[in-house]
């Protein structure tokens, strides 16, 4: 068995979607190699918000978890992996763990052994199924989700990632991007796109790692047209400072599955693991520009054009 594995023991092993997007390479190296697939996420307790008892590690048989196991360590780098394709044996231990926050699937898609398989066709397909069959959100989280977007239609997504300064749960790191540069602009860029798409029948919710991103989207939006989950900012992999962390969930859910249009931050995992799985193709980045799925499954090199 192959398991992606977020582990307690573990000071660092992503945000939510450096997870997901490892969770999603090793559902595909498990469907390549004809292994079953299992989750295993003891870091924080969040099955209050995610079931993913279908491919629950913890489940199983204390007499299956005592295996024979090994751990595959691929945090922030491909080297590992990249040394491992070239050897003849994939995962013969009986219970291989894999900690990854990276798309090191295409690297045994391009094996001369996978070469009738289609890269993209499969990833696509386990991203769409990564909220109706991996992780199916629990009735408190849908309850939370219907409360914020109700019966409301041409819900336009908009992410806007600046950076891990600005949360409270990482007061003392550097982190940031471009993305809040120029937000007026951009925000008056994405409402004409709007409007020439929905005239003013349409909604916008935001999400960000800044609260003062919702006064910049009030300066250009109407308030009553305007859709905010207020829940405190956390980062899923810091120590939490409030002990329900749905917001994580609730906003990458309603990014996902909720819109009609989606406005992301290119070099956000967050961003990207919301656009791969969402139920449309409207994805654009933060300057208005049509994107291609493609373009999404990595932030590093893509083997595959």
């Amino acid at each position: 068995m192959i398991v992606i594995t977020f582990d307690k023991n573990v000071s660092v092993v992503g945000g939510f979607g450096d997870r997901i997007v490892g969770l999603i390479a090793v559902k595909l190296i498990s469907k390549l190699l004809k292994k079953k697939f299992y989750i295993s996420w003891t870091k924080e307790d969040v099955q209050p918000y995610i079931d993913y008892k279908r491919y629950d590690f913890e489940l199983l048989d204390d007499a299956i978890k005592q295996r024979t196991t090994k751990t595959h360590y691929c945090i922030d780098s491909v080297s590992r992996w990249q040394h491992l394709i070239r050897g003849s044996n994939f995962f013969k231990t009986p219970i291989n763990k894999l900690w990854v926050n990276q798309e090191i699937a295409q690297y045994l898609y391009k094996l001369p052994q996978y070469k009738n398989e289609d890269y993209f066709n499969d990833i696509f397909t386990e991203y769409r199924n990564l909220y109706t069959n991996i992780l199916i959100p629990t009735d408190y989280l849908m309850t939370n989700i219907t409360t914020l977007v109700g019966n409301r239609s041409n819900i336009v997504g908009v992410q806007i990632r600046c950076g891990d300064r600005n949360m409270i749960t990482n007061k003392n790191e550097r982190h940031t991007t471009s993305n809040g540069v120029n937000i007026n602009q951009k925000l008056l860029n994405i409402r004409r796109i709007c409007t020439e798409k929905f005239k003013d029948d349409y909604s916008l919710f935001l999400t960000s790692d800044t609260l003062s991103m919702l006064d910049e989207v009030l300066r250009v939006f109407k308030r009553s047209n305007v859709i905010y989950n207020e829940d405190l900012i956390q980062h899923l992999d810091r120590k939490a400072v409030q002990s329900d962390i749905s917001k994580v969930f609730i906003d990458n859910y309603i990014l996902s599955q909720k819109t009609s249009v989606l406005f992301i931050s290119t070099n956000s995992n967050y961003g990207r693991v919301a656009a791969l799985s969402a139920v449309h193709k409207n994805i654009y980045d933060l300057d208005g520009r049509l994107l291609d799925k493609k373009l999404l499954v990595t932030k590093g090199r893509c083997l595959f054009t």
